[in-house]
């Protein structure tokens, strides 16, 4: 369900009046689940309604999809354990979320992470032959 920001989320208070803070919460559409369980975002619920208020908390913006995280810079730096984080900004982006599993493709010296369908439930082992050393 989309978040309801504005005029929207002003009339399903006024409709809900009375509601309890998790119904309502839950119902405008800013919840989530984490590790199979029900997560409320009352930061950006709380913000919205400010927002729809013509008051301004925070850093909220209604084109930061969830507020969390740093912007996307498009350049990543390999860690000393030669890992590379992949945040949420680029994970939003393609539709990842988590628990699901991406293929690893390593082509002409470039990653590609493919998202897999839903049914994939076991990665799979990668062939030796995609194996590659990066000088």
């Amino acid at each position: 369900m989309a978040k309801l920001r504005g005029q929207a989320l002003l009339q399903y208070l006024k409709e809900n009046a009375g509601a309890d803070e998790r119904v309502l919460i839950e119902g405008a559409g800013y919840s989530t689940t984490r590790s199979g369980k029900l997560s409320l975002q009352r930061t950006d619920f709380y913000r919205a309604v400010g927002d729809a208020n013509g008051l301004a908390i925070g850093s909220f913006s209604a084109d930061n999809s969830g507020g969390n995280g740093k912007e996307a810079t498009y350049l990543l730096k390999v860690g000393p354990k030669g890992l590379v984080p992949v945040g949420r900004a680029y994970t939003t982006q393609c539709g990842m979320k988590p628990g699901q599993f991406v293929k690893v493709i390593i082509e002409d010296g470039a990653i590609i992470l493919e998202l897999q369908p839903e049914a994939a439930s076991c990665p799979p082992t990668p062939p030796v032959a995609q194996l590659c050393s990066v000088a």
